[in-house]
Order: C-alpha cells, then sequence, then structure tokens
C-alpha cells in the first residue's frame, strides 16, 4: 500500500517544546494497551503472544497497572503465573526453557514508530504547511530527528530539516545554558524567565515523552 502525506496530522499536535512523533507514538501505545486490556484478554492469538512473551515488558506491564486496567491485568498474570507455576512443578530437566519472545506491545510500538517516521519524512517533503509550522513552533527530539534525517527525500528537504530541527534544539539548550547560569551564587538573585523548564525540555529533547 502507497505511503501517503498527512502533514496536519502533525501539525495538530504541535506544540511548542514537544515532538510530535513522541506524542503521537506514546498516545499510540495508551490506546493498544487500553484496548488490549479491555477487548482482549479473551483473544486465543493475543494471550499466546503474551505467553510467549512472558507478559509484557517491565515498561508496558506498569503502563497496564497506572491505567488502572484491574480485569485485564488480573487475567492475562493470573494465567502467567498458573502457568509459571505448572512450569515449576515439571520435571527439572526443562527449567529454563526457551527464551521469551519480544513484548508484542513493544513490537507493535516500534513498528508504528517506523510508519511514522515515514508518513513524516514524506509529509516534509512534501508540504510547505508543515515546514512552515514546524519552523514557527516545530521540534523534533533528537532521537527522531536522527532518524528522520536517514528517511528517504531529496538532499535540499534533508537539510532543510537537519538545520530547523537543529536550531529548535540549540534553543533548548542556550535556555539551559541559562538556567544553569542562575544557579551560581553569583546570579542567584536574578530571577528565572522563560528557561526556568529548559531542565524538563532537555530530557524530552533527549528521552522523548514521559511514560
Amino acid at each position: 500500500m502507497a505511503l501517503l502525506a498527512d502533514p496536519d496530522r502533525y501539525i495538530e499536535v504541535m506544540q511548542v517544546g514537544r515532538c510530535p512523533l513522541c506524542f503521537l507514538l506514546h498516545d499510540y501505545v495508551h490506546e493498544h494497551l487500553k484496548s488490549l486490556l479491555e477487548e482482549s484478554v479473551t483473544d486465543p492469538l493475543s494471550r499466546e503472544a503474551l505467553f510467549r512473551s512472558r507478559g509484557f515488558c517491565n515498561r508496558h506491564a506498569w503502563q497496564g497497572v497506572h491505567q488502572g486496567r484491574h480485569l485485564g491485568m488480573a487475567v492475562i498474570y493470573g494465567s502467567l503465573l498458573e502457568k509459571g507455576l505448572a512450569h515449576l512443578s515439571a520435571s527439572p530437566k526443562i527449567w529454563g526453557g526457551p527464551k521469551p519472545k519480544p513484548c508484542p506491545l513493544c513490537e507493535s510500538e516500534k513498528s508504528r514508530d517506523k510508519a511514522n517516521l515515514q508518513q513524516f519524512a514524506l509529509s516534509w517533503s512534501e508540504s510547505e504547511k508543515l515546514r512552515s509550522a514546524f519552523s514557527e513552533r516545530g521540534i523534533l527530539c533528537l532521537n527522531h530527528l536522527e532518524k528522520t534525517l536517514a528517511q528517504k527525500m531529496s538532499t535540499l528537504r534533508r537539510k532543510n530539516l537537519y538545520e530547523t530541527g537543529k536550531k529548535a534544539l540549540e534553543l533548548i539548550l542556550k535556555d539551559l545554558n541559562e538556567f544553569l547560569g542562575k544557579q551560581d551564587y553569583h546570579r542567584s538573585h536574578e530571577s528565572l524567565g522563560p528557561e526556568k523548564d529548559a531542565w524538563i525540555r532537555a530530557v524530552r529533547a533527549v528521552s522523548g515523552e514521559r511514560e
């Protein structure tokens, strides 16, 4: 299926200091986990995938807990605990067993992130509207900027994205240095301005959105 440019999708979620690719991925994982725990806990294919992976990874398991999906998590992890105890009761010859498969939500997350990167790169190449909005208030975290620059696009568009993305990240670094400078005893009398949340924006720029 041909990939279609959809610049409005990124413009709609664009916020100052927030990577739209991180935002969309975070939203996707949240909704996917919610759907799985509400509607798919009794689905044989979903359960089998979770048995093979021995549940979600640590990060996604605790996201399920924090979402408050009590029934879905109870059904899944009750089955996993029962299965694990049965395995322990078996012959010592099979202790250890095969290595668990990757967390199915991690695999889905990677696939969606890849698709978002490809679509953003295509939208960047084709949409002046997106490029204009991004130059005014857009930013990509370091991870997504690097990955988007590796996508297929013209040399001119790649250079434009590099320069625009780099400028947005440099502004965070400038504010962060100002924030750090005001922590010095000699400048402690100066009140904090726009740089007061620069340390949080720096975390987002390097590590992405919080869970």
